[in-house]
């Protein structure tokens, strides 16, 4: 008797991810809904009591699933999918942080995909050292530094005399997004853009 296994749901969800909803014709009897959310239904369905014996979440299940919502604009159900993922004993890689933070840029939440870029240290990962997410980080401050607003209660606050962005640890950013506080020998000078 064949049942499925993981490998088949990762199958599923893969063709789920790849299919682009504007490809769907409207006739279609494919139901309601964006298939991102069928995609995690499907993840559902493994973690559940219905799914067949041995079918779990695996490390391709998450990279799978993390592209997907990152691709679909979903970054919160992206960062959800990274902890899940996390606690189920895995590291994710520095790419699926990269699409995470790089969701959340494109949708506008630059204090969300600086929050993603402090879990990656959590994990090991320095982004000062990944060009593109060094980039994304004085993206960040740059847009924080021009809204002005809201930061103090998140970790960050603005220095209104010379116009400096100073995060929880206490490291203080120019305009450019470069570190300018050389007190804590851990950090370094960002590259200036």
């Amino acid at each position: 008797e064949l049942s499925p296994n993981t490998a088949t749901f990762n199958t599923v969800i893969a063709a789920l991810s790849e299919v682009r909803q504007s490809d769907i014709k409207k006739d279609t009897t494919a139901g309601e809904g964006q298939l991102w959310e069928k995609a995690l239904a499907v993840h559902k369905v493994m973690k559940s009591k219905h799914a067949p014996p041995g079918v779990t979440p695996n490390r391709q299940t998450y990279n799978i699933l993390v592209r997907c919502l990152s691709a679909n604009l979903q970054p919160a159900h992206a960062e959800s999918m990274l902890a899940e993922m996390r606690k189920a004993g895995f590291v994710p890689d520095v790419d699926l942080y990269t699409m995470t933070v790089r969701s959340h840029e494109r949708c506008g939440n630059p204090m969300k995909a600086l929050r993603v870029m402090e879990a990656m240290r959590e994990v090991g990962y320095d982004f000062y050292e990944i060009k593109v997410l060094d980039e994304a980080f004085k993206n960040g401050v740059r847009v924080l530094n021009r809204l002005g607003k809201g930061l103090s209660s998140s970790n960050y606050a603005v220095n209104d005399d010379d116009d400096a962005m100073v995060d929880g640890r206490g490291r203080s950013y120019s305009m450019n997004g470069e570190l300018i506080d050389f007190d804590n020998e851990d950090y370094r000078m960002a590259d200036s853009l």
